[in-house]
């Protein structure tokens, strides 16, 4: 009996150690599960939160590119979401690169997947780029006189325009009354608020510029100059409401901006417009005393990537156009483009070519005793050399950079999303080989004066 009873408590003490064993293995096993799928959800939810918040930076980018593996449903919406991502981005670098006939494509297909997808925010992103891809395509029209641009006409880039721009404000607007009555005066909120600020202003510029062929010229203008008030005061809130309620301002980002704004006030100029009624003298003196004030901190925020040299450069572009466009000031303007040349040892392409473009300006116009002598019209011919110069060079590497790296990176990820159109019924267009662009150096020009606001979502 006293056996019996030793061997039945050995059996009940190494089932007691089997038991608690099992238990501690099934637990680990099902925590590394857990972890193995609740880890990437985690990161997906911190994701998508930045996407609604419309804050998209590096680190959300990583966590798209570098997320860990996971179940295969998890996994697809990561490389979905990545996908999506990088559709976008191909679509602006094409944008900015002149190369807006893939810009066109991907966009407008990018665009009806969204709409497939129900995705809002991606649709309200795709619709104000394809806007912005409008306008440059009119601009580039008047500029070059061709009637067709991408198989659209101007009444068909008006109607389409107008209508991608009041997709993306309503979606926008709904958006932003969700978050301001969830949230009232929150961070979420005002940057939504300048996003919309933003599609206001690219609203704006559109129906302005293009006003002289639409249907109703009186009608667009007013139009235009309401969303130009609209996007102003939209501005003014959100600095109003961040001092307010104690929220950081980024600096650099508001300074781009309003350079931006700028920028969009003289091609407005240039077209006939007003100076007076665009208020463009006030934002061009805010600009250059909000510079002189941050050029007293070596340290400044603003000088962190670019240095003072390069943001007065920038400044000093503006000016150029300021005085010989809205002041008829050639003299102001050429000393503006010759300190550039004079003082500064490096120099961004596109200043150097608003310089050298403003100096042959003033040797044409202005008066003989007012100019250097330039008998044999050496001066002339040599800044003519150099406009012609620095444009093939531009040339150059934008289509090294549109057509070995973008439109490599183009095929490669586009050919990823095949599976994905299929699925939800969206037919892909073709991208046009480069014996079908039309004229890209003159969609570059157009496409770079970055007057208007491309997004990602």
């Amino acid at each position: 009996n006293e056996f019996s009873s030793l061997r039945a408590n050995i059996c009940i003490e190494v089932l007691a150690a089997l038991i608690v064993i099992s238990t501690m293995l099934i637990i680990y096993v099902v925590f590394r599960v857990t972890t193995s799928m609740t880890k990437p959800i985690l990161q997906l939810l911190d994701v998508m939160k930045d996407v609604n918040r419309m804050r998209i930076s590096n680190e959300t980018i990583t966590k798209l590119s570098r997320y860990s593996v996971s179940c295969r449903e998890v996994d697809s919406v990561y490389q979905t979401m990545e996908i999506l991502f990088k559709v976008v981005q191909i679509a602006n670098s094409a944008f900015f690169s002149g190369d807006l006939e893939v810009a066109y494509q991907v966009s407008r297909d990018s665009l009806c997947l969204f709409t497939r997808l129900d995705n809002k925010k991606a649709i309200a992103v795709a619709s104000n780029n394809l806007g912005n891809i409008m306008l440059t395509i009119y601009r580039t029209m008047k500029a070059s006189g061709k009637e067709k641009i991408c198989g659209l006409s101007k009444s068909d880039v008006i109607g389409k325009g107008t209508y991608y721009y009041a997709k993306s404000i309503k979606l926008g607007e709904d958006d932003y009354d969700q978050f301001y009555n969830k949230q009232g005066w929150s961070e979420e909120c005002l940057v939504f608020m300048q996003y919309l600020a933003n599609r206001y202003f690219n609203r704006a510029m559109f129906f302005l510029t293009t006003s002289g062929d639409s249907d109703n010229q009186n009608e667009a203008e007013t139009l235009g100059f309401r969303d130009l008030q609209i996007a102003s005061d939209m501005d003014v809130e959100v600095v109003d409401q961040c001092l307010e309620m104690g929220f950081k301002i980024n600096k650099v980002e508001r300074h781009e901006l309003m350079t931006s704004r700028v920028r969009g006030l003289l091609s407005l100029v240039e077209i006939g417009y007003s100076p007076d009624e665009l208020s463009i003298e006030d934002q061009i003196n805010d600009i250059y005393q909000n510079l002189n004030k941050a050029m007293t901190n070596p340290s400044h925020e603003l000088f962190k990537d670019i240095s003072v040299a390069g943001r007065m450069q920038k400044l000093d572009t503006e000016l150029i156009k300021y005085f010989s466009q809205v002041k008829n000031d050639t003299i102001n303007a050429a000393k503006a483009a010759i300190r550039m040349l004079i003082e500064d040892e490096y120099i961004f392409p596109d200043a150097e070519q608003e310089a050298i473009k403003m100096l042959l300006t003033y040797m044409n116009t202005a008066e003989v005793g007012n100019r250097p002598k330039d008998n044999n019209g050496c001066i002339v011919q040599g800044l003519e050399g150099v406009i012609e110069t620095l444009e093939l060079e531009c040339a150059q590497r934008a289509q090294d950079s549109s057509y070995s790296t973008l439109r490599t990176s183009a095929s490669s990820s586009i050919s990823r999303t095949s599976s994905v159109y299929k699925s939800l019924g969206v037919k892909e267009s073709p991208l046009s080989t480069r014996e079908n662009m039309v004229d890209n150096s003159s969609f570059r020009r157009q496409s770079g004066r970055g007057d208007v606001t491309m997004e990602l979502f």
